[in-house]
């Protein structure tokens, strides 16, 4: 499936030179989570792009920053590099990371990481309709990779975890997924949303720190319809401090 002609169109020449880019360096680049998740639903507002590399992803950063006049922001020991151009959008930033692998040594821990492929990186987000990527490659350009079948979620407004420990491994998903239900009218999945009540009742939420936490609710509060979030999030927290249905 090619979702190409759902970017924008000089978002699109960006990706296409990115993939170029990509090539140049014997790397493979894909975008992936959010940005392809509202293309395939028809919105183009996103000011963010995120790009994940099977390979040197810094490198790939600082050869975007050097041909598109912008500034780069190099985070070496994860890999990462945020880059910010000023065409074809003023101030696009571009998140750009090496594919990894993510291991949580306890719940609601920050994860272990390395080096990983396309799917390792795909298989550590938090819901189906953000793990899928969209190919760079010039031959291979828009292509879509869709393993855990986002796509499908997405047509049948469904959220949908990628494995049951997902809300125990990181509790700020469960804050995510209102959003997410809120934002695009989804429905929680039947194992999500049992699973989301079982963690709140295990005390999931209270495993947060500060920060994390605060962030989210800030986020939630930038939302169209937050006062919607805080009633689902009252709704979940009221299911689960009765405890998970038989």
């Amino acid at each position: 499936m090619r979702v190409s002609q759902r970017i924008p169109e000089d978002i699109r020449a960006l990706l296409k030179a990115i993939g170029r880019l990509a090539q140049h360096q014997r790397v493979r680049a894909y975008a992936v989570g959010g940005c392809v998740r509202d293309w395939l639903l028809g919105t183009s507002s996103a000011t963010d792009l995120d790009v994940t590399v099977e390979g040197d992803g810094v490198a790939l950063a600082d050869a975007i920053a050097r041909d598109f006049g912008g500034s780069v922001e190099p985070h070496p020991p994860f890999g990462t590099a945020t880059v910010v151009v000023t065409h074809p959008r003023p101030r696009l930033r571009i998140d750009v990371a090496t594919c990894r692998k993510e291991t949580y040594a306890k719940p609601a821990a920050y994860p272990q990481v390395v080096a990983g492929t396309l799917r390792d990186d795909l298989a550590r987000r938090d819901f189906t309709i953000n793990a899928m990527a969209l190919a760079l490659a010039p031959r291979a350009f828009g292509r879509l990779i869709d393993p855990f079948h986002g796509a499908q979620d997405l047509r049948l407004k469904r959220l949908r975890i990628l494995h049951p420990g997902s809300f125990m491994d990181d509790p700020s998903r469960i804050l995510r997924g209102i959003r997410f239900a809120q934002r695009f009218g989804l429905r929680w999945e039947r194992r999500t949303q049992r699973a989301s009540r079982e963690d709140i009742a295990a005390g999931a939420l209270g495993w947060l720190n500060a920060g994390r936490l605060r962030k989210e609710r800030e986020l939630m509060a930038r939302e169209p319809n937050p006062r919607a979030c805080v009633q689902q999030l009252d709704a979940l927290l009221q299911r689960g401090a009765k405890g998970p249905r038989a």
